[in-house]
C-alpha cells in the first residue's frame, strides 16, 4: 500500500525489451537509493512494482505485459521522469489516502490553467465506465499523487495542484494530450460490491 505522497522524482536510464514485457533501469538520488531492499515494492507512476539489482544511485524493476496493457508505461524512454513512492509501514503517517499501486485506467491531460499559486488541471478519462467513482471532495491518484477532485463531469473532472506539488513531481511536466495513470478511490470499490452482493 502507499499514500500518494510522493518521495522522489526517477530517470529512466535504459529499458531493456524481453519478449514484449520490458525491464526499465531507473536512476535517483544516493541517498533514497540506499535505503531500498532487494524486492521491496515501490511506485513508480502510482504502479506498484518490485525493486531489484540495486546500484549506487539506480535500481531496475520489471514490468508485465499486463501492466504495459492498461497503463501509461508503455512511455517510458530514456531521460522519461517518473513519480517514486516507497511502500506504507505501520509507523508512516497517512498523509494522502490509501493508494494500492493498482491503475484502474488511463486518462487524458486536457486542460492546464495557472490559478494564483497553483494549477487547475482537467483530465479525461479514457474508459468512462470508472467515471461512477469520480465524487466532487473526493480522493483521486494520479500517476501516484494523491489529490482531490475539485469537479467532475461525465467522463472529465479537474484537481488543483498546489505548489510543492507541482514542484516535487512529474505533474509540471505535463502538456495537453499527456496520457496518465489513474487509480481511483478503492473504498469506493469495496462498497459497491458490498451492496451489490447484498442484494
Amino acid at each position: 500500500m502507499f499514500t500518494g505522497l510522493i518521495k522522489k522524482i526517477g530517470v529512466v536510464q535504459e529499458i531493456n525489451s524481453h519478449h514484449g514485457d520490458i525491464q526499465a533501469v531507473l536512476s535517483t538520488d544516493k541517498k533514497f537509493v540506499s535505503f531500498l531492499s532487494e524486492g521491496e515494492s515501490l511506485s513508480i507512476n502510482g504502479v506498484c512494482l518490485t525493486v531489484y539489482n540495486i546500484k549506487d544511485s539506480s535500481f531496475c524493476v520489471d514490468i508485465s505485459n499486463e501492466t504495459l496493457d492498461v497503463t501509461n508505461l508503455t512511455q517510458l524512454c530514456s531521460g522519461y521522469e517518473v513519480n517514486i513512492e516507497t511502500s506504507l509501514t505501520l509507523n508512516d503517517k497517512l498523509g494522502g489516502h490509501l493508494v494500492s499501486g493498482h491503475v484502474d485506467c488511463i486518462a487524458q491531460i486536457i486542460d492546464i490553467k495557472p490559478d494564483s499559486r497553483s494549477y487547475k488541471v482537467g483530465v479525461k478519462l479514457e474508459n468512462d465506465y470508472y467515471s461512477k467513482y469520480i465524487v466532487k471532495k473526493g480522493s483521486i491518484c494520479i500517476d501516484g499523487v494523491s489529490l482531490t477532485v475539485n469537479s467532475e463531469d461525465k467522463d472529465c473532472f479537474y484537481v488543483n495542484i498546489i505548489p510543492h506539488t507541482w514542484n516535487n513531481t512529474i505533474i509540471k511536466n505535463y502538456k495537453i494530450g499527456t496520457v496518465v495513470n489513474v487509480e481511483i478511490d478503492k473504498i469506493a470499490l469495496y462498497i459497491e460490491k458490498l451492496i451489490t452482493d447484498n442484494k
